[in-house]
């Protein structure tokens, strides 16, 4: 059986969170394994010396998030990683290690800016206040995949601009430094033609048809976690949209 450390009760970061962080980096690591059985909130609770709704909440996170599911009478286990790539939310580092791809970034910017109005009214802040800006070129196999540019309010992310992002997922960062879990995810997809920047980057033509997803990332309760754009080449890409309800059943096509 996996054992759990001692939470910080001085800190200002909800013993909820983290513990959910806590097990969180124990899946990432394979410390926890697929199949692996979670202790129990009352095991939980026992060994930390917190509430039993504490543990509840920390699990809740963890289903939340796909890592884990719940088998009636048995307990909650980890799930395999297919299974949290459908019911999870997946960074690009991610998603590329699950296709057996070494992700990889170029970054080239990494830096504080004040916001104008247009990017103020995106992330909900105020004109002048500060965000993160970071820019990123996408590798796979140390392949340009993708040019990728986010802000992120800077309250949210203090210090992230001295992280080594270069061989690490933001979503990893956010959640083990700042207790931050993407959950949701909003987009608009575009086509377009790369800019003689972009296709430099990229290793394309200038011209060249590029796909341009414009989208936002939130928590569970909907806070704005980031604005990001993405370029891919838009040469052998494929977009998948899942499964969807269509809005009016009666309606003619």
């Amino acid at each position: 059986m996996v054992l759990v450390q001692p939470l910080n009760k001085n800190s200002h970061i909800p013993l909820y969170l983290q513990l959910s962080a806590q097990l969180v980096r124990k899946i990432e690591s394979g410390e926890l394994k697929p199949g692996d059985r979670l202790l129990s909130e009352r095991e939980l609770a026992e060994a930390l010396g917190v509430s039993r709704i504490t543990a509840r909440l920390a699990i809740q996170e963890l289903l939340k998030s796909g890592m884990v599911y719940r088998e009636q009478g048995r307990g909650t286990f980890v799930a395999e990683s297919r299974m949290r790539d459908v019911q999870g939310f997946t960074s690009f580092t991610e998603d590329m290690k699950s296709r057996g791809l070494i992700p990889g970034s170029r970054i080239l910017k990494q830096e504080i800016i004040s916001v104008d109005e247009n990017l103020a009214r995106i992330l909900h802040l105020e004109p002048g206040d500060p965000a993160l800006l970071l820019e990123r070129v996408r590798l796979a196999n140390e392949r340009p995949v993708a040019l990728q540019t986010a802000y992120l309010p800077y309250r949210m992310v203090p210090g992230l601009e001295n992280v080594n992002l270069t061989n690490r997922s933001l979503f990893e960062v956010l959640r083990e430094r700042y207790y931050i879990y993407p959950a949701w995810t909003e987009a608009v997809v575009e086509a377009a033609s790369a800019l003689p920047e972009e296709a430099h980057l990229l290793n394309l033509k200038t011209g060249e048809a590029v796909l341009v997803v414009k989208g936002l990332t939130f928590t569970e309760t909907f806070e704005i976690v980031e604005s990001v754009r993405t370029i891919y080449p838009g040469k052998g890409l494929a977009l998948y949209i899942g499964r969807q309800r269509i809005g009016n059943l009666s309606g003619g096509l």
